[in-house]
């Protein structure tokens, strides 16, 4: 699914962002979770990202990002570094 983008407005995604918070909710409660969001450039993951990072920082929890350059391919790690 593609999702649109206006002015910072995340469309047409709502069944990933809600498959996301589910795995965060699971965690809540003691399950094992990760979450990888991947995809085309211009398909929304950053703006999908923030919206699941609000809910997370929200409800108090811990939220770890990382973003891949394209440029930085050959470097381990470089999205943590």
């Amino acid at each position: 699914t593609t999702g649109l983008q206006f002015g910072g407005t995340l469309f047409g995604r709502k069944a990933e962002l809600s498959t996301i918070i589910d795995s965060y909710r699971r965690s809540e409660v003691g399950e094992s979770e990760s979450v990888l969001i991947s995809g085309k450039s211009g398909t929304g993951k950053s703006l999908l990202a923030v919206e699941v990072g609000k809910h997370v920082i929200s409800n108090g929890g811990v939220l770890l990002t990382g973003k891949f350059d394209q440029l930085q391919q050959g470097k381990p790690f470089s999205a943590l570094a």
